[in-house]
C-alpha cells in the first residue's frame, strides 16, 4: 500500500479513441511495415491509440470531474468513420505516426467539445493546434515511412478516458462512453 507521501497529488490523463482488438491487430500490422532500427522504438500494442485530448497535472480530488465531462461530452456525439491514410515522421521529436489526411468533422467536434468543457471545469490541457494521430513509435527521427500501404478504416463508435500512471509504464482506462449512431443517409430514389 503507498502511504500518503507517496502518492500522486495530480493524475496525467488523456480522452482517447481506444482500438478494439480487430483496430489494434491492423495498427501492429502497419507499424510492421516500419524498419525499427535502433535508437527507434515502436509503441507497445497496448499503448496504441488517438488522443483526443491530453490533460497533464490534474489534481487528484478532480478526477470525478474528468470523468463527468467524458459523460456529458457522450451525449452529444455521433459515431464515425476515421481512415488513417498518411505515414510519417514528426522529425522534431521523432514521432513516427498514422493520420488521417482530412479530419472528419465528427472527430474535430468532440475534440474541441471537450476542450471547452475541459476549460469550463478549469481542467488543465494541452491547448496547441489539435493534430489526430497514432503514435507507432519513438526516437524515430532517422526512419522512413513506409512509400505504400493500405490505409486503415477504423469505425469509431467510443471514445475513453485513460490515465499515465506514471512511474509503471501503463496505461489505465478509467472510463469508456460509446457514440450515438449517426443518422442513417438517405438514399436517392429508394
Amino acid at each position: 500500500m503507498l502511504s500518503s507521501a507517496s502518492r500522486p497529488s495530480t493524475l496525467r490523463l488523456f480522452f482517447a479513441l481506444w482500438p478494439d482488438s480487430a483496430m489494434r491487430d491492423r495498427l501492429c500490422r502497419h507499424q510492421a511495415l516500419w524498419s525499427w532500427e535502433p535508437p527507434a522504438r515502436p509503441t507497445p500494442e497496448s499503448k496504441l491509440h488517438l488522443t483526443l485530448l491530453f490533460m497533464d497535472g490534474v489534481p487528484v480530488d478532480q478526477l470525478g470531474v474528468a470523468r463527468e465531462l467524458g459523460e456529458a461530452v457522450s451525449r452529444e456525439w455521433t459515431d464515425f468513420d476515421l481512415l488513417l491514410d498518411r505515414a510519417a515522421v514528426w522529425r522534431q521529436g521523432g514521432i513516427a505516426h498514422l493520420a488521417p489526411s482530412r479530419i472528419p468533422p465528427c472527430l474535430r467536434d468532440v475534440h474541441a467539445t471537450l476542450a471547452a468543457q475541459a476549460a469550463r471545469c478549469g481542467l488543465p490541457f494541452d491547448a496547441r493546434p489539435y493534430a489526430p494521430h497514432v503514435t507507432l513509435g519513438r526516437r524515430a527521427d532517422r526512419l522512413t515511412a513506409p512509400a505504400a500501404f493500405s490505409p486503415l478504416h477504423w469505425p469509431v463508435r467510443d471514445f475513453v478516458l485513460v490515465q499515465s500512471v506514471l512511474g509503471t509504464g501503463r496505461y489505465a482506462v478509467l472510463g469508456r462512453w460509446p457514440s450515438h449512431p449517426s443518422p442513417p443517409r438517405e438514399r436517392g430514389g429508394e
